[in-house]
């Protein structure tokens, strides 16, 4: 057994890994927290003993440290297992908390699916619900939301940025437009935008994050409300996070999410840089060659840790394949919707073909990707065009 880990972490450590939209590697410093924590801090948060105590003294300088990165309130901040729950609880609470003043709702098209199933719940439960356009470039159409918003709408939910090709989203000035509209919940998912693109967290009502987007542990998020009185609990039982998730809270992955954020922030502006630098590299690299599509062109409406790559008539799943087996790792969409068999949402909301969706990739990076993965990256894909797709292409078959 012991052989066949170590054949494995072999495996593992010759791999390159640039699917970081789908999950990072935790710090080393951050599994170290949890498990210190574990050891050492194992009560419960809730109870009343001198131990528990200690541990919910530990719950809330976590809490202290996250609010003081976000430049929030720290009666804000409620940790959540994920940002999917973070989402849920936020919109299908605030609709609960608002349901009698409207039943009209609003969406973007190119939502991640905790999102965007959620409202397709609440349409379930009767709302009315409205599909938020976005042009071309997968930006949401602002034109588009005037005509949509009314006197009934009570919740907007957009994206910070997009998780498919890494479109940034223009949250202020939807934060204006609803100034004329104070009855909506305006709600910011924000997984692959923390620490990414700047925002002002006081032009929204809630925001969502995952610590295993930017090197935490799996199973822990943040939920920021403006104010607690604007959702209910969509969940029961002992009161803890001031109502809003009952249950016993994971004080380890609290503080664990709490060292991810703070060191991820440290690097930010030298990973902004970097990642720039590989952006282009790409886009660059790729350029010549007529049949390999960039959809997230080098621009300032996108960022620069997303590119999202087609080969037309060739399936995405192919080139995930090929890249694959030499050791390098990307993925075709959302992980969270990879494995269902129809055209990504996002990318349809574009206007993009159905051959460019089809044999579209996303390539990712993360704050420990380097120079010469991405070098290796665009080697090995030229590599792999030449020999196994351009052909297929240019038959027309």
């Amino acid at each position: 057994k012991l052989e066949i880990l170590n054949n494995k972490k072999r495996k593992v450590d010759s791999m390159i890994y640039l699917d970081n939209c789908a999950t990072t590697k935790p710090y080393k410093e951050v599994l170290d927290t949890f498990v210190e924590v574990n050891n050492s801090y194992f009560g419960n948060a809730a109870s009343i003993n001198k131990f528990g105590k200690t541990t919910n003294k530990l719950l809330s300088a976590a809490r202290g440290q996250v609010a003081s990165i976000l430049q929030v309130a720290e009666d804000s901040i409620f940790f959540t297992s994920c940002a999917t729950e973070s989402n849920n609880i936020a919109l299908l609470g605030s609709v609960e908390h608002k349901k009698d003043f409207g039943n009209r709702i609003i969406v973007s098209k190119i939502e991640h699916p905790s999102v965007l199933e959620s409202f397709r719940e609440l349409e379930r439960r009767g709302f009315i619900l409205d599909y938020l356009n976005v042009d071309e470039d997968g930006v949401v159409d602002l034109n588009h939301l005037k005509t949509l918003l009314t006197k009934e709408t009570i919740l907007l939910s957009v994206m910070q940025v997009n998780n498919v090709f890494g479109a940034i989203q223009p949250i202020e000035e939807i934060s204006e437009i609803l100034k004329d509209y104070p009855k909506v919940h305006f709600h910011v998912d924000g997984v692959q935008g923390v620490l990414k693109d700047k925002i002002d967290l006081s032009k929204v009502d809630s925001y969502a994050i995952s610590a295993h987007k930017f090197h935490g542990i799996k199973g822990v998020g943040v939920l920021y409300l403006k104010s607690r009185r604007t959702v209910h609990n969509i969940t029961f039982g002992g009161g803890q996070e001031d109502g809003l998730r009952s249950g016993t809270v994971n004080v380890a992955a609290a503080a664990s999410l709490a060292k991810a954020l703070r060191l991820s922030q440290e690097k930010v502006e030298d990973v902004k840089i970097k990642h720039k630098e590989f952006k282009t590299m790409i886009v660059d690299g790729f350029s010549e060659y007529n049949h390999i599509v960039s959809n997230s062109p080098l621009s300032e409406k996108y960022i620069d840790s997303i590119i999202n790559i087609s080969l037309p008539k060739i399936k995405g799943e192919a080139i995930v394949n090929a890249l694959n087996e030499r050791g390098i790792m990307v993925s075709t969409t959302s992980a969270c919707s990879s494995k269902t068999f129809h055209l990504n949402e996002a990318l349809f909301a574009r206007g993009l073909s159905r051959e460019n969706i089809e044999g579209s990739i996303r390539v990712s990076f993360s704050n420990e990707t380097t120079k010469e993965e991405v070098e290796t990256f665009i080697e090995v894909f030229i590599d792999e065009y030449n020999k196994k797709f351009k052909e297929v292409i240019e038959s027309g078959i």
